[in-house]
């Protein structure tokens, strides 16, 4: 069915509209679960805790309580130096009372006394001179008359050294009566409301949880810490009973700041302070408290502009020094930060003032700038902050690293590169066998003729080894040959690995007796240095191939006679024995008979590696990279001697 054109448009009254969109007055009517500070009584100290409240209750409590300070922080205050606050969790009253006072005078356009214009009505302020350079925490003439709207009952009693007034509101501000003026040589402002809590979404009591007073209380306390020197009192009731007292004031904020000894160190904090701000950084700390003109509000424009500069100071050190590039997100919660600022005329994201947003450029009527010093910048970059964040960034690369490497043994347990290069053996015995690594095809024939099947399997290498001993695992697994052999052992990247949990009980190097030979067998131990567990229990070793080998008679013949010599020193001791045998020079593993082969696999004579930092010290000198001209110095010294 269409609407008639009078449903469709329709005109309401700006106290239907704020009770029809409360959200866009106070913020969220129902109750929101938040980790937030609050005060310990017990133990003198602020500490986290879940609480459940209503955002708009709060900034309705917020609004009342911040009328007090914006007074105190006005030059014409009539003498305002105390605030005291009461709250009844059962009866639902609240009472804020301040010493100042508000002028009882007509107000010839209005046609009203000033209470009752200022409290009764919407958009009514001292504040809305943008011309004037404003440091106080209401901005837009809403405040006081929203809470208003929102009670069941409003009163205001105030004087002003001449003359007092009352004026009473029900009925969500649409009700009003007025007392007549008295005269009165006292001067104080007294508030008391009680809320209608059915315009609360899913609030079933008629009165306030302990979360909330808890929440009232805090503020109260921050209201003390903001506005140096106020004297500010919570009594909490629950159904005229009192239940705590708490008296606050603070001559320096530091007294404040002790509240949170819990959740930063003060032997560490870097302080800041001028006529336009306090600031002070917090070295390995989550911490975040912050005031804009005598109100909380720890996010907004104001945080960045402190966090931007010492971001950036932090970043130059650490690139400097480090050779870390690290972005300002990656240290901002390496420190924490507490803040004293006035801002001129301020902005927000929305009626609860959590979040400023006036633009840096626009903190100040007076055209000064928001300026973090270099000598302050100086200190934060010797401060803790950098080591700090030196030791996320080394456990992010691990941790990075790690997830790298596991995704590396993942893809190595997916098969071989090359299988067509790998010979294995039958035996299911770990600790038998044998993997028998060799540099070339040549090998290959000899040893499946001569191999014991059942315990030595074999690898044969495509070329010369890459020298891996700068690389990164990723590196490393690109290379065929390395990934095979990692594959084929069962070698984990980034874990120790046990033996029992290989494939394999010993892994022999076999490459010739010669200098090529000696330079393939070093790069296969710069490999294996990626893995130092296996040379620390005995798993490496190099099969020692003879250099000549002096034989009698025809192979597979009777009477056929072969002698092995591994030096030249050792056949000399032997030459003159040798008549009538053939000598020959041993080039490679290739030139060997089947005999002679077998020999060798049978009978293997094995040089086995440890690791110590001498070994180290030497692969670092035969195969660190950009090190050249030492190593040429080096041969060249050895050629001398």
């Amino acid at each position: 069915m269409r609407k008639k054109i009078e449903e469709k448009y329709q005109a309401m009254s700006e106290i239907q509209h704020v009770l029809m969109r409360p959200g866009m007055w106070v913020g969220a009517t129902s109750e929101e679960e938040r980790q937030v500070f609050i005060y310990d009584s017990e133990e003198n100290k602020m500490t986290m805790k879940d609480v459940t409240y209503s955002p708009a209750m709060l900034k309705l409590f917020d609004e009342i309580l911040s009328n007090s300070c914006d007074e105190y922080r006005r030059k014409d205050n009539m003498g305002l130096t105390k605030v005291v606050v009461s709250l009844d969790k059962a009866n639902g009253q609240i009472s804020v009372t301040d010493d100042g006072g508000i002028p009882v005078a007509m107000h010839k356009e209005a046609k009203m006394y000033v209470p009752e214009f200022i409290f009764g009505q919407l958009r009514t302020s001292s504040n809305y001179d943008d011309t004037e350079d404003r440091n106080v925490i209401g901005t837009n003439g809403v405040g006081s008359s929203i809470t208003n709207i929102f009670s069941n009952s409003f009163n205001v009693t105030t004087c002003d050294s001449k003359n007092m007034i009352t004026v009473e509101w029900s009925d969500h501000m649409s009700k009003k009566n007025t007392s007549k003026i008295t005269k009165s040589k006292e001067h104080y402002t007294s508030i008391e409301y009680e809320l209608d809590f059915s315009l609360f979404d899913g609030y079933d009591l008629h009165g306030y949880t302990e979360d909330f007073a808890l929440m009232a209380e805090k503020r109260c306390i921050d209201a003390a810490a903001a506005n140096l020197g106020l004297k500010v009192e919570f009594t909490l009731y629950d159904n005229g009973n009192k239940q705590r007292n708490s008296k606050w004031k603070f001559n320096k904020f530091e007294d404040y700041m002790t509240l949170y000894d819990d959740f930063y160190d003060p032997t560490c904090v870097i302080s800041l302070k001028d006529k336009q701000k306090q600031i002070w950084i917090c070295p390995d700390s989550q911490i975040d408290v912050a005031f804009v003109n005598g109100a909380e509000c720890s996010r907004g424009t104001h945080i960045k502009a402190v966090r931007y500069p010492v971001g950036h100071a932090v970043g130059e050190i650490l690139k400097k020094k480090h050779k870390i590039d690290v972005t300002n997100k990656g240290i901002d919660n390496k420190y924490g930060i507490f803040g004293i600022f006035d801002i001129s005329n301020p902005s927000y994201s929305s009626q609860t003032k959590e979040e400023l947003t006036t633009a840096e450029e626009n903190f100040y009527k007076d055209g000064s700038t928001f300026d973090i010093p270099d000598d302050f910048l100086k200190k934060v970059q010797k401060s803790e902050i950098v080591e700090l964040v030196v030791d996320w960034y080394k456990k992010k690369v691990e941790a990075e690293d790690q997830a790298k490497l596991r995704k590396i043994n993942r893809e190595a347990s997916k098969g071989l590169k090359r299988s067509d290069k790998f010979i294995d053996c039958n035996s299911k015995k770990r600790q038998e066998k044998q993997l028998w690594i060799f540099e070339g095809d040549s090998a290959g024939g000899g040893f499946r003729q001569c191999r014991t099947p059942m315990t030595q399997a074999g690898y044969l290498m495509r070329g010369v080894p890459l020298n891996v001993i700068s690389s990164t695992a990723t590196q490393v697994m690109k290379n065929q040959v390395f990934n095979d052999i990692v594959t084929i052992i069962g070698l984990q990247w980034g874990q120790y690995n046990k033996a029992e949990d290989l494939k394999f009980g010993k892994i022999v190097i076999s490459s010739d007796a010669d200098p090529d030979g000696d330079k393939i067998a070093a790069l296969l131990l710069v490999f294996f240095n990626h893995f130092p567990e296996l040379f620390e229990q005995g798993l490496i070793c190099r099969s020692i191939s003879p250099i000549i080998v002096a034989s009698k008679g025809k192979p597979k013949t009777k009477g056929y006679d072969t002698k092995s010599f591994y030096s030249f020193e050792e056949y000399k001791k032997e030459e003159k024995k040798l008549k009538g045998y053939e000598i020959k020079h041993v080039k490679g593993l290739g030139t060997m008979n089947t005999v002679e082969y077998r020999q060798m696999m049978q009978n293997p004579i094995f040089h086995y590696f440890t690791k110590d930092e001498m070994a180290d010290l030497m692969l670092k000198k035969w195969f660190g990279k950009g090190i050249a001209q030492e190593r040429r110095e080096m041969l060249k010294e050895d050629v001398e001697a």
